[in-house]
């Protein structure tokens, strides 16, 4: 999901993040609402009252900024059966990072949580991932070990990790989706060019080009950096190569 200050904040009142839920500040952007099957059970009511009425001749763009719908096998599905006959007006942004940067920063987003998470370690905590992740490839190389879901012996492959399994989440997208309704930007491109990357995912949203226009030149000169990881130095390069192999072939395949 692309930063809530930049796609709410600076759009004109274009972009609509619906209001809080319980699940606190972060559900401003982040409704879990078709991945998550605790949040997926509330229903069709509990969803549809997020979000404020319609005004005529008022463009307005609710925005369900959940980075982890790709990973969840039954998003797409579900999202599509929600919306049904209207499904074809949603347009779907993919953020799309080196998988390897992605699971880097995924740890310390987890070590944000203090408490427990104090107490782990990064080699620690990810051996036993890539352990699980090798016994799979062991069986089929082409395998795509992902959804969690899986029949044996493939359950539960690549925990954590299947995070950057784009390939096989794409194609699951694509089942339900069509291509045009899909937009993928690169996190490099984003942190380098936000304002470019924020104008073009409002117009992909419908928004008007001249409005997309004003709310690009509105943050430019804004420099972006992921601060879950700064000041934790490097991945250490032992993990970093081995990651990297695992993860090159779905990236290919990605591509």
């Amino acid at each position: 999901a692309l930063r809530r200050s930049q796609l709410v904040d600076n759009t004109g009142g274009h972009i609509l993040p619906g209001r809080l839920t319980d699940k606190g500040d972060v559900s401003r952007k982040e409704k879990d609402f078709f991945g998550d099957p605790t949040m997926w059970r509330r229903g069709r009511g509990w969803y549809e009252r997020i979000w404020p009425a319609c005004s005529r001749g008022q463009l307005k763009v609710g925005i369900d900024a959940t980075p982890a719908y790709h990973v969840w096998h039954n998003a797409p599905m579900n999202m599509a059966n929600f919306f049904g006959g209207q499904k074809a007006a949603l347009r779907i942004v993919w953020m799309v990072r080196d998988p390897v940067a992605k699971f880097w920063s995924y740890f310390w987003e987890l070590k944000a949580y203090r408490g427990e998470w104090d107490k782990v370690q990064f080699a620690a905590w990810t051996a036993p991932k890539i352990e699980r992740t090798k016994q799979c490839l062991s069986k089929d190389p082409n395998h795509p070990l992902w959804p969690p879901s899986l029949p044996p012996p493939f359950t539960g492959c690549a925990p954590h990790l299947d995070h950057g399994l784009y390939e096989p989440q794409l194609r699951r997208w694509l089942q339900f989706f069509a291509p045009s309704q899909m937009m993928l930007v690169s996190f490099v491109g984003y942190a380098r060019r936000p304002a470019a990357v924020v104008r073009d995912v409002l117009v992909h949203a419908g928004v008007p080009t001249s409005a997309a226009a004003a709310s690009a030149n509105a943050i430019k000169g804004i420099k972006n950096r992921n601060s879950k990881v700064q000041g934790h130095g490097r991945m250490p390069r032992r993990i970093y190569h081995e990651l990297h192999a695992l993860y090159d072939p779905f990236v290919q395949r990605f591509y």
